[in-house]
């Protein structure tokens, strides 16, 4: 089962601020080539969300809930350099315009979006073309959703929702040709 999958690689440090996530990367460290040495894994869980921990860790790239990101859009957080990651639950609403707009002033890297599943399953990843998200389980429910099949910009074959039509899509191709 994946779990979290980072959109671009390689991976920078990221810290992810819910506990939704398998023990897999709890610890935030892995076995070294060298047998009793540990080297800190690029993806670490702070299960508390936002602290002197996540301070300390200095992440690239943070994962966490709209809520999170909403209260530290209010805080001053040391800069990131790689990705804004927001982590949805089936059935939540996903980012507006506006709240992608809000993210991009603040911090200046690009937003992803994912939905993760109650048991840390990843439903659905948006890619570096950030042209709706790619159905990683045929477990996240889609009634409501336009299903396209077509390629994506990015490469990757699986079926996406939300994509975006008319101005939203030229917006978005514009970012990712930068």
């Amino acid at each position: 089962m994946e779990a979290f999958a980072y959109p671009i690689a390689p991976v920078p440090r990221t810290a992810v601020l819910v506990p939704w996530f398998s023990n897999a990367f709890s610890n935030g460290f892995s076995s070294g080539c060298v047998s009793g040495i540990l080297r800190p894994r690029p993806v670490r869980i702070f299960r508390k969300g936002w602290g002197s921990d996540v301070v300390e860790f200095a992440p690239a790239a943070i994962a966490g809930t709209w809520e999170q990101w909403q209260a530290l859009l209010r805080v001053s957080i040391p800069s990131l350099t790689h990705a804004v990651i927001v982590l949805w639950r089936p059935g939540q609403e996903r980012l507006t315009e506006t709240d992608r707009d809000r993210l991009w002033d603040a911090f200046r890297v690009p937003v992803f979006e994912q939905v993760i599943g109650k048991s840390g399953e990843l439903f659905a990843s948006e890619c570096e073309a950030h042209d709706g998200l790619h159905l990683k389980s045929s477990r996240l429910p889609t009634d409501n959703e336009y299903v396209d099949a077509s390629p994506c910009p990015c490469g990757q074959k699986t079926s996406r929702i939300g994509c975006s039509q008319g101005t939203a899509m030229l917006r978005r191709i514009a970012a990712y040709a930068r």
